[in-house]
């Protein structure tokens, strides 16, 4: 991993995402279960995996200082103090976290009980920032246990929590997941069919002509929780929400490049409605490149063709 880190770095790249689906492997609460069912071998795996990450962190901090990292990591790295520190150390500035809800009746839902609600939610994933992570906090909506007020509700969470940056997503029924096969039972012999390809099987049609598929809700319409999730997006990315968030960073070019980079994002992810045509997305990526070329120069970086690994 710091190998290719160090040849990217070479040829000018220094904000790099680490693609990780959990950068956080062994939790506290972890470490802690196999402690008490004195299950030495177990424990040692463990604490070889998390002295592993802490080592890998602290070669990424030897590496040029001007090298920006970001990744993937679980709600439960909030508590853990020491591995917080070491991301700061290493540079590691920005984290997606996967928040998905923030009602105990939605983490239910989705099977993520583990995850925290309400103003204890806020609290943890303001650690993160006081740590000097940024969070892109990952919210669902259409869960089964949604209303109507769940929409502002979360964005006011997100708001209360500074998370940087947000993005609320619609339930869809990926395959091999519990709810697609509970999608897949409910339409079983009635579904429709796209230049003959079934529903079902979605991800076969050509893009051009591959429809949006959600979750249908007990309670509202897919129409109603697309518009009800385009408005989370419109009041968490409004110019006012955007500039009070942009304090995180200090002169005001930088400010400017933070509200910038929050409205590309917001126009790369949000601007699709239930349907998606290729033109559609043509004039999205469009319209994103051609917001995206003034910020070129905050990501590049002149190159280094003689950097080495680091020693530890």
């Amino acid at each position: 991993v710091v190998q290719e880190i160090v040849e990217l770095r070479r040829i000018g790249f220094r904000f790099i995402a680490l693609a990780d689906d959990n950068f956080y492997p062994v939790t506290l609460e972890d470490l802690e279960m196999a402690s008490r069912r004195k299950d030495p071998r177990q424990l040692h795996e463990l604490e070889a995996i998390r002295a592993e990450r802490f080592e890998l962190m602290e070669q990424l901090a030897r590496l040029p200082k001007d090298l920006i990292f970001f990744t993937q990591i679980t709600m439960e790295a909030a508590q853990d103090s020491e591995f917080l520190r070491a991301m700061k150390k290493a540079r590691v500035r920005g984290a997606l976290v996967g928040v998905e809800s923030v009602t105990p009746d939605g983490l239910k839902d989705i099977y993520k009980e583990f995850n925290v609600a309400g103003d204890e939610l806020v609290e943890r994933l303001r650690q993160f920032r006081h740590n000097g992570v940024a969070v892109l906090g990952s919210f669902i909506f259409g869960l089964p246990s949604d209303r109507s007020d769940t929409f502002s509700a979360t964005v006011d969470v997100a708001q209360r929590s500074e998370v940087s940056f947000a993005q609320f997503v619609m339930l869809t029924p990926l395959p091999g997941t519990i709810d697609f096969k509970r999608w897949e039972e409910e339409v079983a012999g009635k579904e429709a069919l796209v230049n003959g390809i079934p529903l079902t099987r979605y991800w076969l049609i050509p893009p051009s002509d591959r429809p949006k598929v959600y979750m249908p809700h007990p309670s509202m319409s897919s129409e109603e929780v697309r518009q009800r999730t385009q408005t989370a997006w419109d009041d968490f990315y409004s110019f006012a929400s955007i500039w009070k968030r942009s304090r995180i960073v200090g002169k005001v070019s930088e400010r400017l490049a933070f509200l910038l980079i929050s409205k590309l994002y917001r126009q790369m992810y949000a601007n699709t409605g239930i349907a998606t045509d290729s033109a559609r997305v043509s004039r999205a990526s469009g319209t994103a490149r051609w917001m995206a070329k003034p910020l070129q120069r905050f990501f590049a970086a002149p190159k280094m063709p003689d950097l080495q690994v680091p020693q530890i």
